[in-house]
C-alpha cells in the first residue's frame, strides 16, 4: 500500500476537524476541534519525512524536509490573515478602538468554510498522488518487463 494513504487519513481528519468547528457552538467543546487538529498533525508530521525520503531521496531529505516544515509559514499567515478579516467584518468597534464580536460561533464560520475547502482539496491532492504513484510504478514495471523480453 502507498504511503500516502496516510495522508489521506491526516487530511481526512482535518477535514472533520473543520466540520466540527463549523458545527460546535458551545465554546466548552471546542477541545474535540483541538484533539481532532492535533491527531491530523501528528499524523501528517510522523509519516511526512519518509513520503520526502521516497520523493527527493535520502540524500536531500535534510533540504526538502526544511523546505516541507517552513512551507506552513506561508500558508498560516494567509489562514490567520483570513480568520483576522473574517472577525473584523463580525465585529463591532467600540470607543476605546477594541473589535468585539458578540455572534459567537458565526464569528468565524466563513473562515471555517475557507480552511473545509482546503481541507477537502488535501484529500483530492493525496488521491490524486496515490493514482498517480500508482501508475508510475505500472509503467516503471512494464518498461522493465519489455526490457527483459
Amino acid at each position: 500500500m502507498s504511503r500516502f494513504w496516510c495522508l489521506v487519513v491526516s487530511s481526512t481528519i482535518f477535514t472533520l476537524a473543520q466540520i466540527a468547528a463549523i458545527r460546535i457552538e458551545n465554546p466548552h467543546y471546542l477541545w474535540f476541534v483541538s484533539a481532532l487538529t492535533g491527531l491530523a498533525y501528528g499524523a501528517l508530521f510522523g509519516v511526512y519525512p519518509a513520503l520526502v525520503a521516497d520523493a527527493f531521496g535520502v540524500k536531500g531529505l535534510s533540504l526538502n524536509w526544511g523546505a516541507m516544515t517552513l512551507s506552513p509559514v506561508i500558508s498560516g499567515n494567509i489562514f490567520n490573515l483570513t480568520y483576522g478579516s473574517v472577525f473584523d467584518k463580525n465585529s463591532k468597534v467600540l470607543p476605546g478602538g477594541e473589535l468585539v464580536c458578540s455572534l459567537g460561533l458565526e464569528c468565524y464560520k466563513s473562515a471555517y468554510y475557507v480552511t473545509l475547502g482546503s481541507s477537502l482539496v488535501g484529500v483530492v491532492v493525496c488521491l490524486w498522488s496515490i493514482r498517480h504513484e500508482s501508475v508510475t510504478k505500472k509503467r516503471a514495471a512494464e518498461k522493465a518487463l519489455r526490457r527483459v523480453a
